[in-house]
Parts: C-alpha cells; sequence; structure tokens
C-alpha cells in the first residue's frame, strides 16, 4: 500500500472562524495518555485526502515543526448545515496494536431481477487489524444475486481472515448477520381520497331577506 502523507501545521491562539475564512480547517490530533494537538490544515487539500483514505485509510501526518511523522486514522469530520467542513479530528495509533474500525460496505455492479429491491440491511462491519491491514471497504457485487429471497451475510465477505477479524458478539456466527438481502418489490397503495361534501352555495336572495327582517325589527322597536 502507498503510504499517505498528509501535512498540517500547529494552531496557536487563532479563532476558528479566522482560520476557516482564510481557507483552512481547525483540528485536533488526540494520542493516547498525551494531550491532543491543536492543529489546521488546508480545506481543500483535506477535501482530497478524505475522499482518497475516508475513515480507515492509514495517513501519516508531517507536522510542521516536528520531525516524526505521526500515523493516524481520520476520527470524525464536522460540518455545518451547508455541508462544509468545520473540524477534524485525527486519531494517532500504534503500528504494531491492533484497533477495532468500522468498514463501509458498498454495492457495486448492475442488479437485474424483475420485480425485486435490493436492500443494504447493514452499511457497515466492525473489524479488528492493525492500522496497515485495516481493509478500505467491502465492496459486494449485487450482479451475483438472481433470485427474491436471496441474500449476502458477514460469511459471504472477501477478506484476509489471518490478518483482519470480525468483531461479533460471543453467541452470533457470520453467516448470521445478513449485509444484503433481496426482496419483492412491493407496489404503492394510491392512496384513499375522501370527497368533502360541497359547500353550501350562498343563496343571495334569503339573505338579503334576512337583513331586510332584521332592520324592519329594528325600526319597529
Amino acid at each position: 500500500m502507498e503510504k499517505i502523507t498528509f501535512a498540517v501545521s500547529k494552531r496557536a491562539d487563532q479563532k476558528p472562524k479566522s482560520l476557516r475564512r482564510e481557507g483552512s480547517i481547525p483540528a485536533n490530533m488526540y494520542q493516547s495518555g498525551k494531550d491532543s494537538l491543536a492543529l489546521a490544515c488546508a480545506t481543500n487539500a483535506f477535501k482530497k485526502l478524505y475522499e482518497e483514505v475516508g475513515d480507515t485509510g492509514l495517513v501519516y501526518l508531517k507536522i510542521d515543526g516536528v520531525e516524526k511523522e505521526m500515523p493516524v486514522l481520520i476520527d470524525e469530520v464536522q460540518y455545518d448545515y451547508k455541508g462544509q467542513v468545520l473540524h477534524v479530528v485525527f486519531r494517532k495509533v500504534n503500528l504494531k496494536e491492533k484497533i477495532k474500525a468500522e468498514i463501509p460496505v458498498e454495492l457495486t455492479g448492475e442488479f437485474d431481477i424483475d420485480n425485486a429491491v435490493v436492500v443494504l440491511v447493514q452499511d457497515a462491519v466492525e473489524v479488528e487489524a492493525l492500522p496497515t491491514d485495516l481493509p478500505e471497504g467491502f465492496n459486494i457485487d449485487q450482479s451475483i444475486l438472481k433470485e427474491i429471497g436471496q441474500t449476502i451475510t458477514l460469511a459471504d465477505l472477501d477478506f484476509d481472515k489471518e490478518k483482519v477479524t470480525l468483531v461479533l458478539d460471543e453467541d452470533v456466527q457470520p453467516e448470521d448477520v445478513t449485509l444484503v438481502s433481496v426482496q419483492e418489490k412491493r407496489e404503492e397503495e394510491p392512496e384513499e381520497v375522501i370527497a368533502e361534501e360541497p359547500a353550501e352555495p350562498e343563496r343571495v336572495g334569503e339573505k338579503a331577506e334576512e337583513a331586510s327582517a332584521t332592520e324592519e325589527t329594528k325600526k319597529e322597536e
């Protein structure tokens, strides 16, 4: 696997809003047993990095003023309501210690079964592995699905079982966990439309008679 490095700088007392106006993202790097480091990174450069490595790709941070590169995973990305990145959290990892991570599941290929739909039951799988052995993702080829009722479970995933372990409860087996299923397409029933009673047309003559009778009563009084 190609080594991916990413340049960041130490963040002093500059306010986050000011950093963002200058095209940077405030960030932190958390490390076990030590204080977190306040960092900043270029917005566009981070977007490209995140598209490439996601949450499970190993990145080596080149921190301005620090000689040693830091192996990290992208632990959290915070967005505003417009989808702009507000803050990033990097997590330093020990390359010799296994860690747990959520690996995304994605459907690939073409699905072609009449009157059926593919349902992605679980979009991520928790695994345990060394940081350098974490899968980037689990791709499931939906073209292998041929009939309604067919499923794909954890047991069907293709990965190096000597390096990667599925994280499961003690009484759960991989074949018991469904990731994808083929279900019959259900036609949406049309909503019942209840016709409202037509409004009683206003009878101008009667209104006029009522008004006239009222006026007469007032005169008599």
